[in-house]
């Protein structure tokens, strides 16, 4: 046995056990296995720990530590106190024991269920591992029973309280108002009966600096750190302001059972219908009235009436910002056709700060696009080398093969080059020209020099493969665009047809022309 690699003691205990006392805490596991390891003589130990995480999930900070050290060839044997420990998942688990583990020569020992992988005796392991999944099924069950009954009897059963309240000290199902917080809930709602834009709110919520639900939970519990909470903690997005103006707690409702897991394997959520939603009135104190509430409802309803249009927004999802890369949003004037502006997401939803408006108007822009399209349809009825032509020399592509096909040929001849210079060194070497240690100093950044070449070239072709693939597609576009007439009136089928995206740029100047960048489908920009 190879005494320099770890033996590996791994624990884990998920809520679900806690909640049932099924298992041993954490520290008794270690002790437990520590022994085990001393009376062995397994006396490199290492501890993986998982506290909190089930064992249907093997996407855990401890195991997959393990796995780490496995794969780097730290470790080379595995012990837990039981199957159980390592998974509840059959298949999962039988994958690890019988294929992982012997792929790393790991050997694995579950202490308590007699396994250990290194004899011959473990045909009841498949058995147990079955039994261990059904079990993990069984209390999923029993957890879910216990949450629903706690919610037909109106208890709160999240894990953190909705923004605007807090878990009461006496009882953690109960909600009590926290009042700073109960103030921007308070002004949202009299903000937006008062005629202020969503958009509007969310900038003014800015610049009083007042924290985002979520960077405020990371301030007080440290969960849900991201870069925008901790760069944009008072960038209060328009979504959640709706999420805030339609939500029924702040009238002293609770609505539980929403949405549920898909399996008992996956925390993957699904939504339910609202017939099996269980819906508790009057179950804490409101920071809203209902009249207030109504009154907020209705006006969301009659916002979200758009005037009827004949036309859609034909480039709905293809008009992008330069900038950041956001999709630009349309506002809409009333009338029978569509009328009205994009303007950039990122601008509209954090102002000024995050991006510029990106402004231009729905009509310049469909004319724009119609009259490029309507260019290629011109040039197609050119023969086919023709439109190529013309296609391409408004392309990058083929300046940009030139310079592929240049850099190829450099490195060729580089390696070329470098393998004599090598035989070279070595004639010199062998006939005591050079010493030894300047012989191998230049050998290795020789060969160093010839890797990183190997490994450009490799990265070319592979652009240049990709490369003649666009060319390529230039006579499949050819084929298709040359069966049209000229368009009069460009509609929503013509864009998904021709365009991939249409790249909207800043103004240049004050009085400047923005420039709009046409991405057709299969040959991109020309």
């Amino acid at each position: 046995m190879d005494t320099t690699k770890i033996t590996a003691l791994y624990c884990r205990i998920s809520r679900e056990d806690e909640l049932v006392k099924e298992s041993s805490s954490i520290e008794t596991q270690k002790a437990y296995l520590k022994r085990y390891a001393n009376q062995n003589k397994y006396y490199h130990t290492k501890y993986y720990v998982d506290d909190g995480y089930n064992g249907t999930n093997f996407e855990r900070p401890g195991f997959l530590e393990l796995k780490k050290d496995i794969e780097n060839c730290k470790v080379n044997i595995v012990i837990t106190k039981d199957l159980s420990r390592l998974g509840r998942d059959y298949l999962a688990t039988g994958y690890y024991i019988e294929h992982y583990f012997p792929l790393y020569d790991i050997r694995y020992i579950a202490i308590n269920d007699q396994v250990d992988t290194d004899k011959n005796d473990n045909e009841f392991a498949p058995f147990k591992n079955i039994m261990n999944e059904w079990y993990a099924k069984d209390i999923s069950k029993k957890i879910r029973s216990a949450y629903r009954t706690k919610a037909l009897i109106g208890d709160f059963t999240g894990s953190y309280a909705p923004y605007g309240y807090d878990k009461s000290s006496k009882d953690k199902h109960q909600l009590v108002i926290n009042p700073n917080q109960a103030q921007v809930i308070k002004t949202i709602f009299e903000f937006y009966l008062e005629g202020m834009s969503i958009y509007k709110i969310s900038r003014i919520l800015k610049d009083e600096k007042i924290l985002t639900p979520r960077a405020d939970l990371y301030k007080h519990y440290g969960i849900y750190e991201s870069i925008h909470t901790t760069n944009y903690p008072y960038e209060l997005d328009a979504q959640t302001i709706m999420n805030i103006l339609l939500n029924e707690v702040y009238i002293g409702t609770i609505i539980c059972n929403k949405h549920q897991t898909k399996t008992f394997k996956t925390k993957q959520l699904k939504q339910n219908p609202k017939n099996e939603w269980i819906i508790s009135r009057h179950k804490h104190e409101p920071i809203i009235n209902d009249l207030t509430f109504q009154k907020v409802q209705d006006l969301m309803r009659n916002n979200k009436r758009l005037p009827k249009t004949d036309h859609m927004n034909i480039f709905k999802g293809k008009v992008r910002c330069n900038e950041c890369g956001k999709t630009l949003s349309l506002s809409m004037r009333s009338g029978r056709k569509v009328h009205g502006t994009f303007s950039c997401g990122t601008y509209r939803r954090y102002g000024k700060e995050r991006c510029s408006s990106h402004y231009i108007t729905y009509d310049y822009l469909v004319e724009n696009i119609r009259l490029s399209i309507n260019k290629l349809i011109k040039h197609s009825k050119q023969n086919e080398t023709e439109f190529k032509i013309n296609v391409l020399k408004n392309s990058s592509l083929l300046k940009r093969k030139e310079e592929l096909e240049n850099n190829l040929n450099r490195n060729q001849a580089r390696i070329k080059t470098i393998n004599l210079f090598v035989k070279k060194l070595f004639e010199k070497y062998l006939n005591e020209k050079i010493v030894e240690n300047k012989f191998y100093e230049m050998d290795k950044s020789y060969d160093e020099e010839k890797l990183y070449i190997i490994e450009e070239s490799k990265r070319d072709e592979g652009s240049l493969q990709i490369l003649n693939q666009q060319l390529n597609n230039i006579s499949t576009f050819y084929k298709n665009i040359s069966k049209y007439d000229e368009i009069t009136e460009l509609n929503r089928e013509d864009i998904k047809k021709w365009v991939d995206k249409i790249v909207i740029h800043e103004e240049k100047g004050k009085n400047g022309n923005r420039l709009v960048d046409v991405y057709y489908v299969l040959i991109g920009k020309i």
